[in-house]
């Protein structure tokens, strides 16, 4: 660690954890433990040596060294995301804490980047509905680009701020609230995250969690969980805030009770109890995390006004019914990019959003129509309801998808179909080219492109 720990988090720190603080500091000096979850529905096992499981995440996996995910096609093509290990296990304490519906409607409210909402798609596989929502601009588009790139359709990303959850009364079933914190289990990994800490800043953080949880605490039905973390060690940020929503929000903290080889520490916090992720008991980085449930309703707070958005006059294009393998109903709506594909069982939860929320993307974008040819959009070839057989495919050799992800032109093989063509690797659908004879035209999004020098 190239920078040294702020002095006061040193003191508050030997008051947290006695003789243990020495093991504690140590633990930060050391390499960042790397980890991914793999997405079951492009790739079912991971591809690299030496993996071992994450104890609390089936799908989840400790690498022995770091990979260049750039130069990894089935990075771009959503096989899998690098995530902490610690904050994994929001999928045990969602399969084994939280008690959901069959169809829940499940909230990520500070989502970006996207691990713990593509977490959540996930475990809802395609049944129920997830928000994943981001207020600061820049991230809520990489958001969505993670979402996409998980290609579940029941899915909606959004980009508002916490207060426009308020109105909408006991819609979710599950809330996730990662909260913007002070980034103390950061540090192995920022030296950043070291040189902005102070105890002010730490205070602010817990203030603005409170705000939060606030704001989005009526959007909650009664009876649901919210699954609270953050990524540091403080207390004011963490057992005390979830001490502030017992006695003030009426919360019930669950009690947590998990395998004692995993090394998590409990910490008391109202009734029940939040779990710790210390670096020198854990192979993960600093995280904590507590589930409450809601057992009183909010005060006197106004009724969302749920009325449906009148459908598009535009007559759905015949051609976007071959386009989804599902035989799930989708409900068809024209937006400004093109058609977007969304599970019919959902507009009216779908025009809710719309009405309330700025809606970034929604459902599957398929593309549109154009001079008598269906113009095919990357979201329809990343999606896993894409049906397999609507276009030609090609797969490419490591080498021509690297070319392929950085918008280069590709040569067409003899006997390829003129046309749009859905381009593989490894048998995992990455985008789409156009055939135009010798060449393939490129349609990779310019803004996910890789940027880099490939290597020769």
């Amino acid at each position: 660690m190239a920078v040294a720990l702020p002095e006061e988090f040193i003191q508050r720190l030997h008051g947290q954890m006695g003789t243990s603080m020495l093991k504690f500091v140590d633990a930060l000096r050391q390499d960042p433990v790397l980890s991914v979850r793999m997405n079951t529905h492009k790739q079912a096992e991971p591809h690299w040596e030496g993996v071992e499981q994450v104890p609390w995440c089936p799908t989840g996996y400790y690498l022995t060294q770091k990979p260049l995910y750039t130069l990894d096609p089935l990075f771009h093509a959503g096989c899998f995301y690098p995530q902490e290990a610690s904050s994994m296990v929001l999928d045990w304490l969602v399969r084994h804490v939280c008690d959901l519906p069959e169809r829940p409607v499940v909230l990520d409210l500070c989502g970006a980047p996207g691990g713990k909402s593509t977490l959540l798609a996930s475990i809802l596989d395609g049944q129920g509905l997830l928000v994943a929502n981001e207020v600061i601009k820049s991230r809520a588009s990489i958001l969505a680009e993670n979402v996409s790139k998980w290609g579940f359709a029941n899915c909606v990303v959004t980009r508002s701020d916490p207060s426009k959850f308020t109105g909408l009364n006991s819609m979710f079933d599950l809330m996730v609230v990662d909260a913007p914190c002070s980034g103390e289990g950061m540090f192995r990994k920022d030296d950043r995250a070291i040189e902005e800490w102070s105890a002010a800043n730490a205070q602010m953080c817990a203030l603005r969690q409170q705000r939060i949880l606030t704001d989005a605490w009526p959007a909650l039905k009664l009876g649901g969980c919210l699954v609270y973390s953050t990524c540091t060690f403080n207390p004011s940020e963490n057992e005390e805030n979830m001490a502030w929503m017992a006695e003030e929000l009426g919360a019930e903290v669950l009690p947590l009770n998990v395998p004692e080889d995993w090394g998590v520490v409990s910490i008391a916090a109202g009734n029940g109890n939040g779990l710790a992720f210390y670096p020198h008991k854990v192979r993960g980085e600093g995280f904590f995390v507590a589930v409450l449930r809601k057992t009183a309703e909010e005060k006197a707070l106004p009724s969302a006004k749920r009325r449906d958005k009148k459908s598009a006059q535009t007559k759905t294009p015949q051609e976007v019914n071959a386009l989804l393998s599902d035989s799930r109903p989708w409900h068809f709506q024209e937006e400004r990019d093109g058609w977007c594909a969304f599970p019919k069982d959902l507009g009216f939860e779908l025009a809710v959003l719309q009405q309330s929320l700025d809606v970034q993307s929604y459902g599957v974008l398929l593309g549109k129509p154009m001079k008598g040819q269906w113009i095919p959009a990357h979201g329809l070839a990343i999606s896993i309801n894409m049906n397999p057989s609507a276009f030609p495919r090609l797969d490419l050799s490591l080498n021509e998808a690297l070319h392929y992800l950085k918008g280069e032109a590709l040569t067409a093989p003899d006997g390829l179909s003129v046309g749009y063509i859905l381009i593989t690797y490894k048998g995992v659908p990455m985008g789409f080219a156009k055939n135009i004879g010798k060449r393939l035209n490129n349609l990779y999004p310019s803004s996910w492109r890789i940027r880099m020098s490939l290597p020769q």
